[in-house]
Formats: structure tokens, sequence, C-alpha cells
């Protein structure tokens, strides 16, 4: 991933001209559509340690009632009660902490195999296994020594595997691990890559899919497709990459249909935009006026995703600073932006109970309304 109770008023904003390919249509609903009403603030949960140093966090993470985020402060991985949205425990276990950089930092990503109270988290050098029942790290899977971190990953149910990035490495790699085994089967190195993103499992074309930062035939992003049957043979490849233009990729959501979402986190100078393909076949649906992303999620419930923009501005075009944080939703349906709402600092991590209704956005201090660190808690509408 690159690099008590507050109110706070949410207002919907003005859509950008629409820029680069796909549909090239504006998100602003036509006259005889009445304006979706943007999703309302419902808490904000404190987080201990939070404010000084500055909350250093990732990945976000929700099953069966609960919300798990990484938080590098605290050296845990935070268990927050999505009834009562309490923050209910932190675990720990031998996680780095807010290192001297990004790539030195640990807990990042987190992969949960649904049902069985068990959680992957990428840490630097390692993946923990986290028992969510005993609330205790209960295992260390040695990936490197470099000192660099293992940071986002994804879960394949039909094959038990789970693959996880390590983009900081020289060159960067995919490290598979079988959570039958719970040890490493295979790894992938991408020579040329400039760094590897997210990544999400497809299971209708049994493969997985992950935004690489740049290669030589695309140097601003690509998204990449290894088939799961690659990677059982113990021969793991690249069997397709699509180009992504100047997206700069970083979050990634599957959407209905054969929808996947490509958040961008475009250099100063360019068009700040998110993607919409086709995942079979690399054709671009949609490029929506909206960027500055990180991790991307999309809502079964409400047909809508969800992208935290810690480095949005009003103007639309990336820049270096002057950020507004916004958090931007798209309507499934329509491929269309339907309205922005405010959040916090250095806002770039979203996780969603979609039987609750619930978006968990944190955020770090410096908003006039979100002073503190914490978890931002958003309805879905």
């Amino acid at each position: 991933m690159k690099k008590p109770l507050l109110a706070v008023l949410l207002v919907a904003t003005a859509v950008l001209a629409a820029c680069g390919g796909g549909d090239n249509s504006t998100s602003t609903p036509t006259s005889s559509t009445p304006a979706p009403t943007p999703s309302r603030l419902l808490t904000t949960i404190a987080v201990p340690n939070s404010t000084t140093p500055a909350f250093s966090f990732d990945i976000g993470y929700t099953e069966a009632g609960r919300y798990y985020l990484a938080d590098r402060n605290n050296k845990s991985v935070d268990v927050v009660d999505t009834k009562s949205n309490t923050l209910i425990a932190q675990i720990t276990g031998g996680f780095t902490g807010a290192g001297a950089s990004t790539d030195a930092s640990g807990p990042d990503g987190i992969v949960g195999v649904t049902g069985t109270n068990t959680l992957y988290v990428g840490d630097v050098d390692s993946v923990k296994i986290v028992d969510t029942a005993a609330l205790k790290t209960v295992k260390t899977i040695p990936i490197s020594t470099s000192g660099s971190r293992v940071d986002e990953g994804c879960y394949d149910p039909d094959d038990h595997l789970i693959m996880f990035a390590s983009p900081g490495e020289t060159p960067p790699y995919v490290t598979f691990i079988s959570t039958t085994t719970q040890a490493v089967v295979s790894k992938l190195t991408f020579t040329g890559s400039s760094g590897l993103e997210a990544c999400t499992y497809d299971a209708a074309s049994k493969s997985f899919l992950i935004n690489n930062d740049g290669t030589t035939a695309n140097p601003t992003g690509e998204l990449d497709v290894i088939t799961a049957s690659s990677v059982t043979s113990g021969t793991p490849v690249v069997s397709k990459a699509f180009s992504l233009g100047k997206c700069e990729p970083s979050g990634i959501a599957l959407g209905p249909n054969s929808d996947v979402l490509i958040g961008c986190d475009p250099s100063a100078g360019n068009p700040l935009i998110t993607l919409i393909l086709d995942r079979n076949t690399g054709a671009q649906l949609a490029s929506i006026p909206f960027g500055g992303t990180d991790q991307v999620a999309y809502d079964p419930g409400s047909n809508r995703y969800f992208l935290p923009a810690r480095h949005w501005v009003t103007s639309g075009t990336a820049a270096a600073s002057g950020f507004t944080p916004q958090m931007g939703v798209i309507d499934g349906a329509t491929r269309k932006l339907l309205y922005t709402v405010a959040v916090g600092t250095g806002a770039h991590s979203v996780a969603i109970d979609s039987g609750l209704g619930q978006v968990y956005v944190p955020f770090q201090p410096g908003a006039a309304a979100f002073p503190n660190g914490g978890i931002s808690v958003f309805a879905t509408k």
C-alpha cells in the first residue's frame, strides 16, 4: 500500500468534468433523477496513542461483526465490535510498528480466511497468523531478511492459497502461502517492476489480479493476472497484463458482473481518476474523475464502491500538497460518482460491514472535523 463522538458537516461536492477513456461522462445525476443522499457520519472511534506521532495505520478488514485494523502506532491489530462500534482489543505479538519508512513498518495487509477465526497479517520480513477467537498472534511465517515489509494480500478459497506482495524488495515479488499447511509454497518475482500494490482473487476466472506500479511496457501501471492453476502446478506466471495508462494504481475491488475497479494515485500534474475495467479482457468501461486513493472497497448490499482519497485536491489534478481528503462513492450499476464526503487527514484505508451498512475509515489528526486520530464510521447510504 502506498505510501469521542464528533459531528461533521458532510457536503456533496461538485463533480469535475470526466477525463480519459471509457464512458467519459460526468457523474452528475440528470435533472429527472433525485440526487443521492451522502453517507452519514455515524460516529468516530478513539484509538490510544494515535495523536503523537500521527496515527500510522494500513489495511482494514471486516468479518463476523468485527472490524480489524493494522495499527502501527500500537504495534497491533485493532479489533472493533461493529454493533457497538467500540474498540474491544488490540492484538499484539511482535509487530514492527512505525519504522523509518513505510517499507520498514508493520503491520500492513490483513487477509482473513473466512469462518476460521484466522487472519494472515503482513509485517516486516514476515507474515504473522492471528487467532481472532483467542485474540493473539500464534505463528510467524518468515518471508525475507531484507528489513522490508510484506504488504497487501488476497485469498483464494478454491485452492486454499494466500498471495502477499513484497513491494519494497529488489525486484519486488509475491509469496504464495498454503492456508492448509500455513507454509510458503512458491514465489513469483516481477523483474523490471517498480512496485506492487493491492490484489484480489477472481473466483470466476480462478485468477489472482494484482496492481503493478510500473513496467517497461507500462511505466505508470498495469493490472497483472496470475492463474491459480499456474500456482498449484508450481510455476506461477503472469498470463495477462492490462495497461492502466497514467493511473499509477493502488487499490482494487471486484464489482458486479465482470467489473473490476482500480483506484489510482497518479503523480502531480495528471488527472485524478478511477478506472473500471472488464477483468476478463482489460477493456476500459469507465474513467471516473476522482482519485488520489489507496485501499478501495465494494459493498454488494448497496452496490456501491467506497474510495477514501487522502490525496484528493479540488482542482481534480494531482498535486504534491493542498489535499482536501474526501471519500468518493461510485455506483456499481452506472459506474458514476454519486457524491463525495469529507474524511480525515491521511484517510487511505476502508472496510465495510455490509450487513450493518457501515463503512470504516481510519484517519490521522489534523482536519478540523477530525482533530484526533481514530476511526470514522459512515453509513453506506
